[in-house]
């Protein structure tokens, strides 16, 4: 069997340098500016310092956003790819009435704008009586990532052979052991991918979340008030360690689960 020579266009290496330069300018020049010991957000830099980066420190309303930032994403991605798994199970391995209404359903939240739904959850809570930050802010972050769960898994369900857990099954095994033992170390790297995904989108999110911080704020509420009276390159500061965060996770990720787990080959 012949295989099959895929030639590149002589443009596409300078047209993908080009893409990737631009995407990474700002980051660059967001570092940049986050080593400069004077007040001014400047890039180049005029000098190199750690001024900026000591002052995350001192101020504790990032350190608290911070925290908050972390345990909702946390929370959020166990729960919705525990329930996004569920979900994803009966619209794959089930044919219901009403089936394409509940993907749909599900999806919902990836195309109604993020400002009708803080607005939807700000009314609700305020009609219930609910004036704290972090019950009400958990609620909305398994809304918007529950979405991603679903879609993640029941692409990664989809993959899985039914036969091998029935297989299973006429061997003697329960159905909650077939599926524990057979199918949910298949759909592994899909719940995993799921997890990542909901946490990123939880962590991230600034649109809805501003609705709902009343006695408690997120990371990215926190740097949009900072910013609204503050221009020194504090923000750049905290980005800046953001992006060293993330970039550990992804080699991590690589290291231990593989990124083409991410891609589905």
């Amino acid at each position: 069997m012949a295989h099959r020579v895929v030639r590149r266009h002589p443009v596409a290496a300078p047209v993908a340098l080009a893409v990737l330069a631009v995407l990474c300018l700002p980051l660059v020049v967001m570092i940049g500016a986050s080593f400069n010991p004077g007040t001014e957000q400047v890039f180049p830099p005029r000098g190199l310092s750690l001024r900026w980066y000591a002052n995350i420190l001192n101020r504790d309303g990032f350190l608290r956003a911070f925290e908050l930032s972390v345990a909702l994403g946390l929370l959020s991605a166990l729960v919705s790819v525990a329930a996004g798994t569920l979900a994803a199970l009966a619209l794959v391995r089930y044919r219901f009435p009403g089936r394409d209404a509940l993907l749909t359903l599900l999806l919902s939240p990836l195309i109604v704008p993020g400002v009708v739904i803080g607005m939807a959850f700000l009314v609700s809570f305020a009609a219930l009586g609910v004036f704290r930050s972090f019950p009400s802010l958990f609620v909305l972050h398994v809304v918007i990532t529950l979405p991603y769960a679903v879609r993640v898994v029941v692409g990664s369900l989809t993959r899985v052979k039914v036969s091998l857990e029935e297989a299973a099954r006429v061997l003697g095994a329960p159905p909650w052991r077939a599926f524990l033992t057979v199918t949910l170390p298949v759909i592994r790297t899909g719940m995993v991918a799921a997890a990542i995904f909901a946490f990123v989108t939880s962590f991230d999110n600034f649109t809805a979340s501003q609705f709902l911080v009343w006695d408690r704020s997120t990371l990215p509420v926190e740097i949009y008030s900072y910013v609204r009276t503050e221009n020194d390159p504090t923000v750049a500061a905290l980005c800046a360690l953001l992006v060293a965060g993330v970039s550990v996770v992804v080699v991590v990720l690589d290291r231990y689960v593989g990124i083409e787990a991410f891609t589905g080959r």
